[in-house]
């Protein structure tokens, strides 16, 4: 799962630390739905629930296609430290100047994944949880 732009102010798990609506709604979601839920950022890559995090100000959209390449390598080599590609299904919230990348690295090493959002505006995504969330 995506991360967001807008943070806490101080240090706080994964979970906390991130306050947009889009990323509240997002681990409502996830924690109801998913099994285990890993995220990602542009400073560090992936991401554990529990993972502390302090403020910092580092955005995916500043880096050459190089350093996404080699970001997106780094968030699948740590995901495979947790999870085996042949027994996992992963389920992909976040914007395209992430996937972009992180996709083809997720194909390289066979996982299969699905992008339940694709194409949604922000707007759109926030009305799907909602929906779903209601259930």
């Amino acid at each position: 799962m995506a991360t967001a732009r807008k943070k806490a102010p101080y240090s706080a798990p994964v979970i906390q630390f991130y306050q947009s609506p889009l990323f509240i709604k997002s681990v409502e979601y996830g924690k109801r739905y998913y099994d285990r839920l890993y995220f990602y950022n542009a400073k560090d890559g992936l991401l554990l629930p529990d993972q502390w995090m302090a403020p910092y100000d580092v955005s995916i959209k500043t880096f050459s296609i190089g350093e996404k390449k080699a970001w997106a390598s780094k968030v699948v080599n740590r995901l495979l430290e947790y999870e085996d590609p042949a027994q996992i299904t992963l389920y992909l919230h976040g914007g395209m100047v992430y996937r972009k990348h992180l996709e083809p690295e997720l194909n390289s090493y066979g996982f299969q994944f699905t992008v339940p959002l694709q194409g949604y505006s922000i707007g759109e995504q926030l009305k799907w949880y909602k929906e779903k969330l209601a259930k």
